[in-house]
């Protein structure tokens, strides 16, 4: 048996609104009188719990979905709203605002409707008449004719201020419809998208320090906006967010952490680590943390511990490389990773990508001594600075122009692909027919310089082939009767 006569139950309206039209109706009284007749708990209706808000919707004939979606659950510590774990500030059920048009089209204080849109904390404005949200008298009544009482509604302030988009996204969302097809904002609850976009516009609008709470209804709106703007349009434009906020920190220090590179957007997320999940930001921004900071393997970084190192600072590497610091800099400026006119402070306060260090580490672990290389290659000394010269072979850090660096060294993993390709070539055996010498040789036979020579055997342009009892470039074999045909005929 269900309650009758009935009110039409107006999805865009709080639960508890509901409850309290239907009381005056039948009862001439509040909310709870018509709770308690129907023998519910009146506390663990106002708290939003689901037996209560079931048993409820069953007794006034009411759906039980359509009564869960205009209920907010509301414990000591937490909250939520339908089936997704919200904080308490972000949204309320108390009948702290109103749209004083909104109430005058309702009619008689009886019939007056709580929006439920009013009750989240980053509506501070009604959509339908371009006004702002008034507070009303007793902000902590969770029914609003108690908390406007028989006061006079106040007077419609109307704003110029174009409605924002998130605002519609928002309506859209409550009334379970998709925005915009778009995953990256379906699959968020509505606090992980709100909030993520109010940080991002605060920070971006009133700099590193801004006291989100403590901006004024406009500028939350102001700053949700510009965040939203944004954050709808997925990662990359996040990333390009935090781009900007890091650049624009006051943190100029190499020793400075994130909270300093991010300011509030970062407190806000590190104090969250075990509450509300804030969604993916959390990880964009460690990621870029991460990528921008020289983060030591094992530090954790809101709430996930970094196993990788991803940048170095100048220190770190000096002690990796075991490089004093003052060479090591004029390393890194022949390398081009820091400017050649940067000063010691610059050079300290930098980070190095390190995947591009790390093997610039293990060559400088097992670089070849400049006097060691011709051995390594099994060349002269003639055809080893032929091959220098023209940059065939070339040093791990050049040594000529300014500030060059001394001892001037060779990777040996370069040296080795060097090699690697002589290796390649096809094995001389004795069935093949031709007059086979030394690349030297063939030079001193006319066959032109060693260095045009050995370019044109690593492009295939003439046939070089491999003494399987030689090694390097001394392996490396021609057959001069051919060279001079070719020769002749050129």
């Amino acid at each position: 048996m269900t309650l009758w006569p009935s009110l039409t139950y107006d999805p865009e309206e709080t639960l508890l609104g509901h409850a309290d039209r239907l009381s005056m109706l039948h009862t001439g009284r509040g909310m709870e009188r018509l709770i308690r007749d129907i023998g519910i708990n009146v506390e663990h209706f106002t708290s939003g719990r689901k037996e209560a808000v079931s048993a409820f919707a069953a007794a006034v004939g009411l759906p039980s979905e359509d009564a869960e979606k205009g209920a907010i659950r509301v414990s000591q510590r937490a909250a939520s709203f339908r089936g997704e774990d919200i904080s308490k500030t972000f949204l309320s059920p108390r009948a702290a605002r109103y749209c004083p048009s909104c109430l005058a089209e309702d009619g008689h204080m009886n019939h007056r409707r709580f929006r439920l849109i009013w009750g989240f904390r980053h509506v501070v404005r009604c959509d339908h008449h371009s006004s702002w949200l008034i507070d009303t008298p007793c902000k902590n009544e969770t029914n609003l004719r108690l908390a406007i009482g028989t006061k006079i509604l106040e007077e419609t302030q109307t704003t110029s201020r174009e409605t924002p988009d998130y605002l519609s996204w928002l309506r859209t969302r409550l009334h379970g419809q998709s925005p915009t097809g778009n995953p990256w904002l379906d699959d968020q609850t509505l606090e992980q998208v709100l909030a993520a976009s109010e940080m991002l516009g605060a920070i971006l609008e009133h700099g590193h320090r801004v006291a989100v709470m403590k901006l004024s209804p406009e500028q939350t709106e102001e700053a949700t906006d510009i965040g939203f703007s944004i954050y709808r349009e997925g990662q990359e434009a996040v990333i390009e967010a935090l781009d900007t906020i890091r650049t624009t920190s006051p943190a100029l220090a190499v020793q400075a952490g994130p909270l300093a590179h991010y300011g509030k957007l970062y407190d806000w997320l590190h104090r969250r680590s075990n509450t509300i999940d804030p969604g993916p930001i959390r990880d964009l921004l460690r990621d870029h943390i991460v990528k921008n900071s020289a983060v030591e393997p094992g530090t954790k970084v809101l709430g996930v511990e970094i196993t990788e190192r991803k940048y170095h600072t100048l220190q770190s590497l000096s002690a990796e490389v075991d490089i004093p610091r003052v060479r090591l800099s004029r390393v890194l400026k022949k390398l081009g990773q820091v400017p050649e006119d940067a000063t010691e402070v610059d050079c300290g306060n930098a980070v190095f990508e390190a995947k591009k260090t790390v093997p610039m580490i293990e060559a400088f672990k097992s670089a070849v001594r400049l006097q060691d290389v011709p051995d390594y290659l099994g060349a002269t000394k003639g055809q080893f600075e032929a091959l220098y010269r023209m940059e065939i072979v070339k040093p791990l850090v050049p040594r000529t122009g300014r500030g060059s660096v001394r001892n001037v060294v060779f990777s040996r993993r370069n040296l080795d692909d060097f090699l690697q390709g002589l290796q390649e070539l096809p094995l001389l055996t004795d069935d093949i027919e031709g007059d086979f010498h030394p690349v030297t040789y063939a030079c001193q036979r006319g066959a032109g310089l060693f260095e045009d020579v050995f370019v044109d055997i690593q492009a295939g342009r003439i046939p070089g082939y491999r003494h399987p009892d030689k090694v390097g470039i001394g392996a490396a074999y021609v057959d001069v009767s051919s060279l001079s045909k070719l020769k002749k005929s050129a």
